[in-house]
């Protein structure tokens, strides 16, 4: 019998008969024993943390899913066995651990079978989080989601992690990977790219060193297989310049999978840097619905180079630019240059056909201060389209009933009165649209009333009169002749049917001939 079996043996017969008074050093630290203990679903995640980062708190305020450490009186071989024995735990956070236990502990978290997100941000030492801790999880094959922070990852510990993550040989779903405040530079993520397989869904290396000329090895990333399913990046707040992002973006363009990107805080890129990012979002390929620019101060040319890069997308939703300093939210240097840019994206009213073929899809410009309400309204329209589950067509028609009073009629004559009945069809739907049941029908609503509506209508068909008074003419001079013909074939049919019916009468009352 080995030691970790004689071990598990020990405790499983003590634990009977544990006084958890005698293991921890408060009622708050008992009470999440107590709940592991008990497989009490209420406790899916467990934070391990310092009486430190608790300094100054009263014990009632303190995190329900923390475990408090202090050293010398709290048992972590306890700790270890009763998250080794649970069966609903879900998410384990490690921000602290005592020297003298933490292979112990380690050792007992290998036995669990619930865990599925395992977050470190605390450095064990000894590389004992790649040699040991990582691996043992892995093998269980139960994990999907990995966070690391704060702690200094280099080229060798990139590629150990990366063959560590390889050894999950039943991966059921892509994993979301989290590396954020590790000193990660840019030779450690190429070490990452080019050795791992592990399919991951995101990936975020935030707060890093990439640096300024990392765009190569971000477009290594990008195309390394390892990264084929992923659909979340976050690149923020690591020193990216104009010509790194001009690499990620032509490898961005390229994929369809990407669905949400985080550049926020790398101020180096300026609005050339944005020129690049708009042209990825121009892009066919480019199936991103959320971007992050926070912390850029992107002014009023970024602003407008971005807006003329959403011209024609049809798949973001979400613009983040608000800049956040000094424990407070500050302008992103926007003003109304830049709004006019983004009012023109959201509702072109040069004509009815630019009205329609607008951006009705970014519904969230997140930024302090609120956008301007002209701004405001056009977002909250499109967002309806996405919540409420309305027709793109129906968007684009209350933009144009919303800014177009008087519709133009005239480049429908060539058609002369055929497409008149489908005027009078836009019109009949376009009534729909002010139900007040409906969001988006009571922001037209307080605008314009039904009877604003039907006025445009008569008006419509008043112009296509006056615009060709003959073919007006002509057309009622064919309904009435048509008409006429109607009635008389069916006062032809009637007097067939009379005369029938005369004639058989008269053949019924036609006196039989008598024979002698």
């Amino acid at each position: 019998m080995d030691n970790r079996e004689e071990r598990h043996r020990d405790y499983d017969q003590l634990a009977r008969d544990v006084n958890l008074e005698d293991i921890t050093s408060s009622q708050h630290n008992r009470e999440v024993l107590r709940q592991l203990r008990d497989n009490d679903p209420e406790l899916k995640s467990l934070i391990i943390e310092s009486e430190e980062a608790e300094v100054g708190f009263e014990e009632d305020s303190w995190d329900l899913s923390a475990f408090v450490v202090k050293d010398g009186t709290d048992d972590i071989g306890w700790l270890g066995y009763f998250v080794s024995k649970s069966e609903v735990l879900q998410s384990l956070c490690i921000q602290y651990l005592p020297d003298g236990s933490i292979k112990e502990f380690i050792g007992w978290v290998n036995s669990n079978r619930s865990i599925q997100e395992l977050s470190i941000e605390y450095d064990l030492g000894d590389d004992t989080i790649f040699n040991d801790l990582i691996p043992m999880c892995i093998k269980n094959n139960i994990l999907n989601r990995i966070e690391i922070t704060g702690v200094n990852i280099g080229r060798e510990r990139a590629r150990r992690l990366a063959l560590v993550l390889n050894q999950q040989c039943d991966q059921k779903a892509p994993l979301w990977l989290q590396l954020k405040r590790n000193n990660l530079d840019a030779e450690g993520l190429r070490e990452l790219a080019t050795l791992l397989t592990t399919k991951l869904g995101h990936l975020c290396i935030a707060e890093n060193q990439i640096g300024m000329n990392g765009g190569e090895v971000l477009g290594a990333v990008i195309r390394s297989k390892a990264f084929s399913q992923l659909t979340g990046l976050d690149i923020g707040r690591n020193n990216i310049g104009n010509e790194g992002v001009q690499v990620l973006a032509a490898e961005l363009s390229k994929c369809t999978n990407i669905k949400n990107l985080n550049l926020s805080g790398n101020r180096a890129i300026t609005a050339v840097g944005l020129g690049f990012i708009s042209g990825l979002l121009g892009a066919e390929n480019c199936r991103i619905e959320s971007i992050d620019l926070s912390n850029m101060h992107i002014g009023d040319d970024g602003a407008e180079v971005l807006a003329a890069g959403l011209v024609g997308n049809q798949f973001l939703m979400e613009l983040i630019l608000r800049v956040y300093e000094n424990d407070e939210y500050v302008s992103a240097g926007i003003t109304d240059s830049g709004w006019s840019a983004f009012s023109k994206l959201l509702c072109n009213t040069s004509s009815i056909n630019s009205t329609y073929m607008s951006n009705h899809t970014l519904a969230q410009i997140c930024q302090y201060p609120l956008p301007p309400p002209y701004i405001c309204k056009y977002l909250q329209l499109n967002a309806f389209q996405q919540h409420q589950n309305i027709d793109t067509a129906k968007i684009a028609k209350i933009k144009i009933l919303l800014n177009h009073p008087d519709l133009d009629m005239e480049p429908f004559f060539q058609k002369q009165l055929k497409l008149l009945p489908h005027v009078m069809s836009w019109f009949q739907r376009a009534r729909s649209c002010h139900s007040n049941s409906s969001p988006s029908g009571r922001v037209l609503t307080r605008t314009q009333s039904q009877k604003h509506v039907l006025s445009r209508e008569l008006s419509a068909v008043y112009k296509f009169i006056r615009g060709m008074p003959m073919v007006a003419a002509d057309g009622y001079c064919k309904y009435v002749l048509k008409t006429a013909l109607k009635r008389k074939r069916k006062l032809q049919l009637m007097l067939q049917k009379a005369e029938e019916e005369e004639e058989w009468a008269q053949k019924r009352l036609k006196p039989e001939p008598e024979y002698d």
